[in-house]
């Protein structure tokens, strides 16, 4: 554990996207896209850029096959097509570097996460990633994989298998709510009640952007006052029974108490960090069996300074 801190101690001084370089990134075709253009392939893939400005990257050669050569808005694509985006030389937003190896073995590494630290590549993140810095830290071929994934904005406890069959154990007991997440939350509003949950359903989006099917998934998350504080914020302790992505966000929300950084229902993940604190939810305790062994393994990070 002190050698893989020292490694990603090193990898974060200096952080590794704080030099100005051309990044690439792999888009990769789903059978649905098969033989649709790539304009219209990408405008599916990345919803979140206009087809304006998609239009003008294939005009300027921004995606290319792996031989380099340039792959216009008419070229047709096949299902599983690796398409590179090639991103122009930038440097990335800085992020907190205080990453704690809390412990590590064959089978897994547990690390404590701070805010804001993105966990994989997206938007203006390559580099500046816990992924990876975990990867450099990390020696190849065994690329560490994350089990368990936390938001840009979000602290706490995040897994990585060892192995790509540990990664899918665990990913299955995550999945299947056999491993126990308990969350601290500093929220606006004093509940009546020192004990209460909610059992309000979830909606998640399937499929493309154009592709309307919902899915509800039964969710509950108990909740705890730990302390009602005089500036009109409490202190819970929460915990997800079962449900999707976001849950605890939605429920409180939905219960009139937004997450403290949280109050408009929706954190931009791609904001400028310094206009905003980070979220006030993190991860603070994980129990689950080893992937291996079968052992109870609990784990708990240290609590952040707003808590």
């Amino acid at each position: 554990m002190a050698s893989r801190q020292a490694k990603l101690d090193a990898q974060c001084d200096p952080l590794p996207g704080s030099v100005l370089q051309e990044n690439r990134r792999v888009v990769t075709i789903p059978a649905r896209l098969d033989r649709r253009e790539l304009l219209d392939a990408l405008a599916d893939l990345l919803p979140q850029v206009s087809a304006a400005e998609l239009e003008g990257w294939c005009k300027a050669g921004r995606f290319v096959n792996y031989s380099g050569v340039a792959r216009g808005r008419d070229h047709i694509v096949r299902a599983g097509e690796r398409v590179i985006q090639v991103f122009p030389p930038e440097i990335e937003p800085e992020v907190s570097t205080d990453i704690r190896v809390l412990y590590e073995d064959d089978a897994l590494i547990v690390v404590r996460k701070p805010a804001p630290l993105p966990m994989a590549e997206f938007g203006p993140f390559h580099r500046n990633t816990l992924q990876y810095l975990m990867n450099q830290a990390c020696e190849l071929p065994r690329v560490p994989r994350a089990v368990n994934r936390l938001e840009t904005m979000m602290s706490g406890l995040v897994v990585f298998a060892r192995t790509r069959n540990f990664c899918r154990v665990l990913m299955d007991r995550f999945d299947g709510g056999d491993a126990v997440k308990v969350y601290l939350v500093s929220v606006k509003g004093h509940p009546e009640n020192d004990r209460f949950f909610t059992d309000s359903p979830v909606v998640a989006e399937t499929g493309s952007k154009d592709d309307e099917e919902l899915l509800v998934l039964e969710s509950r998350t108990d909740f705890q006052v730990l302390e009602r504080r005089g500036d009109g914020t409490a202190l819970l302790e929460a915990v997800a029974r079962s449900g999707g992505t976001n849950q605890i966000r939605i429920h409180l929300e939905r219960l009139g108490f937004p997450i403290v950084g949280d109050e408009d229902g929706r954190v931009d993940e791609c904001r400028t960090f310094g206009e905003a604190p980070p979220l006030r939810l993190h991860l603070w305790k994980l129990s689950f069996q080893h992937p291996s062994t079968g052992e109870a393994l609990q784990f708990e990070a240290e609590c952040p300074k707003w808590a």
